[in-house]
């Protein structure tokens, strides 16, 4: 009992010593900034009813995107998430609404970022908010939304 006692006391101490785990993720300055415009011109993009230049933030139209509750309905009922066109016609067709963003958190490492943040997007009708998370990929120097899962309240 005494040498369990022991090994378990090291073990302890020993990993409470430990030197953090280098995770190895590579971001930069210049990324951390390019995503950043991203986020600008997604908020622009949609409070001005930008279908172009919200389009452009893009990798394309065809990207995993969808409110969590559809993303499940259609993954069990039709296999996939793809549900940009309900988005876009919400977004771009319905009553007009100027968004902003909070909480802004993106992991980085070299050509793929994650990001999640809270938004708000207030109207006549009031203000609502939710959360979401979004991949992004660097293509030719250019950070695109490659997925984008969103919560809504």
């Amino acid at each position: 009992m005494r040498v369990f006692a022991f090994l378990l006391s090291v073990l302890t101490f020993g990993l409470a010593d430990a030197a953090p785990v280098d995770t190895g993720l590579q971001s930069t300055e210049a990324d951390r900034k390019a995503i950043q415009a991203l986020l600008d011109n997604y908020t622009k993009a949609v409070s001005t009813k930008n279908q172009a230049l919200f389009e452009t933030l893009l990798l394309n139209k065809h990207i995993p995107f969808s409110h969590v509750r559809s993303a499940v309905k259609r993954a069990a009922e039709e296999g996939g998430t793809e549900n940009y066109e309900q988005f876009r016609k919400g977004v771009f067709e319905g009553p007009p609404f100027t968004q902003r963003f909070e909480d802004v958190h993106i992991t980085q490492d070299g050509v793929l970022a994650d990001v999640t943040l809270k938004f708000f997007n207030t109207s006549a009708d009031g203000t609502s908010w939710g959360w979401k998370t979004m991949q992004l990929l660097e293509i030719d120097g250019h950070w695109k939304i490659a997925s984008e899962f969103f919560t809504t309240h």
